[in-house]
């Protein structure tokens, strides 16, 4: 199916806080692009295969693709493995790049990018020109805690989720479908 129209105008948004639904909101975002029957290319970053919304994706090809495999989230807060996740972090944003620029994709969400930036695995500089690279009428969408003031600044678009109250702070796990 093709899009049912091309947009004139993309724009970058960046969804970061502390708040749980970022990832949600760019699926979201996702679901609603795929029906109205444009592509939507998803690299995710600091996720493994198995997550949920993965694994529902592959029900939605090739309108949706979904890209990104390397050490969870968790396990690259962990100092010791900080050069293999760095590494498998440069490994995706190549792909990404390439999606990117590709102009076969309406939609480009890049999952979890801020906490590769805030990590320092990719630079300022290598964002910054992935920015000037991004096609005028291609959606980017960038999600993850901790956005860089300098990439706020770049954005259309940003809404911070801010957590008010959480079940994981009285101690209930995450939960599969739900959470993953």
């Amino acid at each position: 199916m093709e899009s049912q129209k091309k947009r004139e105008t993309g724009i970058v948004q960046v969804y970061t806080g502390e708040g749980k639904g970022k990832t949600t909101a760019a699926w979201g975002l996702a679901m609603r692009a795929v029906g109205q029957g444009q592509r939507v290319a998803i690299v995710q970053f600091m996720k493994t295969r198995h997550s949920g919304e993965r694994i529902a994706a592959e029900r939605l090809k090739p309108l949706l693709y979904v890209t990104g495999e390397t050490s969870p989230y968790n396990a690259c807060q962990n100092q010791s493995n900080s050069a293999r996740c760095q590494e498998e972090s440069r490994r995706i944003f190549k792909k990404a790049t390439e999606l990117l620029i590709s102009g076969e994709w309406d939609v480009v969400i890049l999952d979890e990018i801020n906490v590769v930036l805030y990590y320092k695995y990719i630079t300022r500089e290598e964002m910054m020109h992935l920015l000037a690279m991004r096609r005028p009428e291609t959606e980017l969408i960038l999600t993850g805690r901790g956005a860089p003031d300098w990439l706020i600044a770049a954005a259309d678009l940003v809404t911070e989720m801010r957590e008010i109250k959480h079940p994981a702070k009285r101690g209930l796990k995450a939960r599969q479908g739900i959470e993953y």
